[in-house]
């Protein structure tokens, strides 16, 4: 199988906080209040959401209770928060429902994973696969991220959240598999040495050419889960990286010809092959060549943990006003209702040729600030209504906002 780098870099510049992030959160959790988040109780309420815990996780001790990390990672979002209560067990680790914050349409939803077992989890390469289950989810967003770690008593706070559903029905949290080798090579170099000669190639099951692998091996000081096999160019002109993984040692890691300055010289292809991946790049000076980067994503020897840890939801949603509208507005687009929250602003509308409009809210001081579409789920036939969900960059009390505006009209929420 082939693929090439644009995907990896993504994933990379995805995979976890950036250092100022990082500081941001610490001095928030020291500035953490010792009193929780409001707490409300919950109505019962089941979704299936496939997710998976980004590999972005922050190391803390064990001092600050989970309430106060939540109140710091949640910002201005923690007066949203309610708290959630349930336990399960399997395979030596429990999982445990700590908050949740959601208004109908979007969803976080806290739980901690403690290995009771103990030297299972780390600090930064576990990946949770979790789902969300339940009888009616429409169109729904997914994603999810570890939020803490405490090394002391092996405990992992996550986030699941969700975007589309609806958290009125029924649902249930089921987690089925945790990973603790999930990693992600950032930026490994090696040294750029390229035999003039042509190598020996060999021709894999799909018909792709590739390096004979350990024709010039070389290793990097970077990284010791995978060395550059064999480098050069085949009989044909086309250059080669060949790498060869570690011992344990699976994923998809690419090979870049990089200039002094560490920049990408080439686009490049990536085949599989026997223990590792070949990577051709294509049109480069090889002149300019000071180096080849490794990257992607890799898993480790680590074993995963496999089970079943189910639990039913107790969410609340936040407090809502509802605007029946019930005729056509601007450019010929039916809206039904609108929905809003100190969150959100949700707009039930029809429409064959508009699939998106512009949004603003106007507060109680006479203030209008743009709302930003975060999701649109489309009706399948002419005759569905659609959903948009514009989403404020920082929650406002339902009490302060005066009116909407979008399709020429505003519409007051009293």
């Amino acid at each position: 199988m082939s693929v090439n780098g644009t995907d990896i870099r993504r994933a990379l510049e995805a995979a976890g906080p950036t250092p100022a992030q990082l500081k941001a959160l610490t001095d928030k959790l020291e500035a953490a209040q010792e009193t929780p988040a409001r707490r409300r109780p919950g109505r019962r309420a089941i979704v299936a959401v496939a997710l998976c815990a980004a590999l972005a996780v922050t190391a803390v001790a064990a001092g600050p209770s989970v309430w106060n990390i939540l109140n710091a990672y949640l910002g201005p979002y923690a007066p949203f928060a309610q708290e959630i209560t349930g336990i399960a067990s399997d395979q030596g680790v429990r999982l445990e429902l700590v908050s949740a914050v959601s208004d109908g349409y979007t969803a976080q939803i806290f739980y901690t994973l403690t290995d009771e077992e103990g030297g299972r989890f780390n600090a930064g390469h576990t990946r949770v696969a979790v789902w969300l289950e339940g009888s009616n989810l429409g169109g729904m967003g997914i994603g999810s991220q570890v939020v803490s770690y405490d090394a002391g008593s092996g405990t992992l706070l996550m986030e699941a959240s969700a975007t589309g559903i609806d958290t009125s029905q029924p649902l249930e949290l089921v987690v089925e598999r945790i990973d603790p080798a999930s990693y992600m090579l950032q930026d490994s170099r090696f040294p750029a040495a390229v035999t003039e000669e042509p190598l020996e190639t060999e021709t894999t099951e799909e018909g792709d050419v590739v390096l004979k692998a350990g024709q010039n091996p070389q290793t990097s000081p970077d990284t010791d889960v995978v060395t550059l096999s064999s480098v050069g160019f085949d009989g044909a002109g086309n250059f080669h990286i060949r790498l060869a993984f570690a011992e344990g040692i699976t994923g998809m890691l690419l090979a870049m010809p990089c200039n002094a300055a560490g920049e990408p010289l080439a686009h490049v292809t990536a085949t599989e092959v026997e223990g590792g991946m070949d990577c051709v790049a294509e049109d480069f000076d090889l002149a300019e060549l000071a180096c080849i980067q490794v990257y992607g994503p890799y898993r480790g020897p680590e074993p995963a943990i496999e089970g079943e840890w189910t639990l039913p939801l107790e969410l609340e949603t936040a407090e809502q006003t509802v605007i029946q509208v019930g005729r056509t507005l601007e450019d010929g687009v039916y809206v039904d209702r609108v929905e809003v929250s100190g969150m959100n602003i949700a707009v039930f509308f029809r429409s064959e040729e508009v699939n998106w409009f512009t949004l603003w809210a106007t507060d109680r001081a006479g203030e209008t600030l743009g709302v930003p579409l975060n999701y649109m789920n489309r009706g399948v036939e002419p005759t569905d209504l659609s959903c948009g969900l514009w989403s404020f960059e920082t929650p406002m009390d339902l009490a302060d906002i005066a009116s909407v505006t979008f399709l020429g009209e505003t519409f007051p929420l009293s």
